[in-house]
């Protein structure tokens, strides 16, 4: 059975870029910062950071942690499961996680997060883990769904950081269009930028290669649709994999397993 959330509280003494890659998964996450000298990007968009600034990321959006130094770096994470808000009965704290506004923004900022009361519901979090709390019990599950409505409640997000336009542009046009067959060769006549340039621009700002991140929100969208009741090799095309192999490559590549290993039962992936 799918664990409907998680509780991770992280420190590491001096961050490496390299261990803090690009990732996305199908749940909803809620990044709280503690320390650092540390930015986060989602997909596109680039938040700096400010100890108890907290960060909302979505199903399926492409995140990371970014250190502009290796300073101590502290967070506080909690994943969430879609279903987690159905079992708990509180299904309309869902609809700023999975449907927000248009333009909305992933980031609360600590003075918000701290007058709202959701710093202190992340510390209670944390002293109830502490005493040996299990993660199942009923007084952590009623803290989850604190935060979920404080979170609910917040009218405001801060906007992104100003970032380069350019890139912005070309993985917000991935982003819309990945199911399609999408070439570097495309990418450099589309927007007027050397393919070569590209590349590392965009290696350095998500640690990933054009094509590790095609072939991620591919992934992540045949698992959703295989989710749905579709079959492997129904969800793998119209996710825009070219054929069940390249598909097959790349999930044994991301996940270390088969895709068939990837089981459904009552929806759940386990």
């Amino acid at each position: 059975m799918k664990n409907l959330y998680e509780i991770t509280h992280r420190t590491v003494e001096a961050p490496s870029n390299k261990n803090f890659m690009l990732h996305i998964h199908d749940n909803y996450e809620i990044f709280l910062f503690l320390e650092g000298d540390t930015k986060y990007i989602i997909e596109e968009n680039v938040y700096s950071l400010s100890p108890g600034d907290l960060i909302v990321i979505r199903k399926n959006q492409m995140h990371r942690a970014y250190h502009n130094t290796p300073t101590r770096y502290s967070r506080f994470v909690l994943n969430v499961a879609p279903e987690f808000f159905a079992e708990q009965r509180c299904s309309e704290y869902e609809a700023d996680f999975a449907n927000p506004p248009s333009g909305v923004g992933a980031k609360i900022d600590a003075e918000t997060v701290k007058m709202s009361g959701i710093y202190d519901a992340f510390m209670r979090l944390g002293e109830y883990m502490k005493t040996n709390q299990s993660e199942d019990s009923p007084i952590v599950r009623s803290v989850i769904v604190e935060i979920l409505y404080l979170i609910n409640n917040i009218e405001s997000y801060s906007k992104e950081d100003t970032s380069d336009n350019q890139l912005k542009s070309v993985i917000q046009y991935i982003n819309r269009n990945f199911e399609k067959n999408i070439t570097l060769d495309m990418l450099e006549k589309k927007f007027f930028i050397s393919k070569y340039h590209l590349c590392h621009i965009f290696l350095k700002s998500t640690g990933l290669t054009v094509h590790q991140y095609i072939t991620s929100k591919r992934l992540a969208l045949a698992l959703e649709l295989i989710k749905s009741g579709k079959s492997i090799t129904q969800a793998a095309s119209l996710a825009g994999f070219s054929s069940y192999s390249s598909f097959f490559r790349g999930y044994k590549k991301l996940y270390g397993s088969s895709p068939k290993q990837v089981k459904k039962q009552g929806g759940v992936f386990e």
